[in-house]
């Protein structure tokens, strides 16, 4: 069994080609179980944020990867060719080692990021409702999420509420020195709207709207915060009347196009509009840079407000590291000692069948014996056969967990001929 990952995030891949990539929740219902189910892979999950889309597999095949990338091709609609340059792919302990790493925020554009862990569960919840984990990736995403809290709660690394919702009022608080004087408007109520909403509330923003296609999940939260509802097909009309718009909504499409804006323009007359964009796929049009006065940042812009948190946190991404490791090497046992069940079954099958051809090939001397005296030899051999595989089993236990025991389990099968035996009857 292999367990292989195929992905791309903000680091190897510009926010125009993520979000072609990215999975809405209602697509990864369909989704997980067409990657089972058609794609002959054993287990798979997706994790699809907006800085990542990467699948994970457990198979039997080491093709896992290639069986991914056809699903991608497939189900997306999609040519591939595009993003193989910014496609990264690990396999094994490598897989283990970055889905760890993720779960504990080092892989974030905002290091120690909090929303991540949350995301981790998310997905593996997904995987499991859609039978699509089930030994190997629910003991891995499980205990990647001890990996995250052990991070968060034995180092520094998530210290204050670091998320990709507070970068984007970070630099709203560049932009304008400080929002107190200025009008905002928040477009999409789910988990990082709700905190960008809080974050704004907490920079002393002047006022606040809230908009949303749901108009009541928009009045639940402006009803929480202090802030204003309107309703979304108003949208353009407060445009007008804002100093700056965040927009965070799980739409597929652009919700803020340069059309909408053009006219918004007219209206402010000169004004500057700010947008910060930090969904993926993106809200707002990129053309809309094109218009003058408007001012228009994307999620891939919040990296120059997260240097400072990666610089002032290095010290504990290597403490962080440090239980990755330790993590690691506990999971890579349990890994290692699972793949050798089929070894071991396949051993005592092969034991057992010579015995009962010895048996067979005396059986006309056993006929002339007394039922007693056929159960004592019959004892005998078992005994004499179990001792026989003690040292071997244990053996076959110890290779699991070492350096080179993938080399010393295959030396196992050769020994005993079990070459592909211990894979028969194998469903993966």
């Amino acid at each position: 069994m292999h367990i292989l990952t195929l992905g791309l995030n903000h680091r190897t891949t510009p926010v125009q080609l993520r979000e072609q990539l990215a999975f809405p929740e209602s697509l990864l219902q369909a989704a997980l179980p067409r990657l089972v189910g058609e794609y002959g892979l054993a287990e798979a999950a997706i994790l699809s944020t907006c800085n990542r889309s990467e699948i994970y597999v457990a198979s039997d095949a080491e093709n896992g990867l290639s069986k991914a990338r056809q699903f991608l091709t497939e189900v997306r609609g999609i040519d591939l060719s595009q993003f193989e340059p910014h496609f990264y792919e690990f396999s094994n302990e490598d897989a283990v080692t970055h889905l760890f790493s993720v779960a504990c925020g080092i892989d974030s554009m905002v290091i120690g990021e909090s929303q991540i862990l949350g995301q981790v569960r998310d997905a593996l919840e997904l995987a499991r409702q859609n039978d699509s984990a089930h030994i190997v990736l629910n003991e891995l995403f499980q205990r990647s999420l001890r990996v995250g809290k052990r991070a968060r709660s034995e180092t520094d690394i998530g210290r204050g509420h670091l998320s990709i919702s507070t970068a984007a009022v970070e630099l709203a608080n560049q932009i304008f020195e400080n929002l107190k004087d200025r009008r905002g408007i928040l477009v999409g109520t789910g988990e990082m709207g709700e905190l960008i909403a809080q974050y704004l509330i907490d920079a002393s923003i002047q006022s606040l709207t809230v908009a949303n296609r749901t108009h009541s999940r928009a009045q639940e939260l402006a009803g929480r915060l202090g802030a204003q509802a309107i309703e979304f097909e108003h949208l353009a009309k407060h445009l007008e009347l804002v100093d700056i718009a965040i927009t965070a909504t799980a739409s597929s499409e652009c919700v803020v196009t340069t059309e909408m804006v053009r006219r918004v323009m007219k209206a402010r007359l000169g004004r500057p509009l700010v947008l910060i964009d930090i969904a993926v796929p993106r809200d707002v049009e990129p053309d809309i840079r094109s218009l003058d006065n408007v001012f228009l940042f994307d999620i891939d812009s919040l990296e120059q407000v997260v240097a400072a948190n990666r610089e002032e946190r290095e010290h504990e991404i290597s403490v962080v590291r440090g239980i990755i490791q330790t993590e690691l090497n506990d999971f890579l046992n349990w890994f290692n000692a699972l793949s050798t069940g089929p070894l071991i079954q396949a051993l005592k099958q092969r034991s057992n069948e010579l015995q009962e051809k010895e048996l067979a090939r005396w059986q006309s001397k056993l006929d002339r014996l007394s039922t007693e005296e056929k159960e004592m030899i019959v004892g005998i051999l078992r005994g004499y056969s179990n001792k026989l595989l003690h040292d071997p089993l244990v053996c076959i236990r110890e290779f699991a967990n070492s350096e080179d025991g993938y080399l010393q389990l295959d030396t196992v099968r050769k020994l005993f001929h079990l070459e592909g035996f211990d894979r028969e009857g194998d469903d993966g």
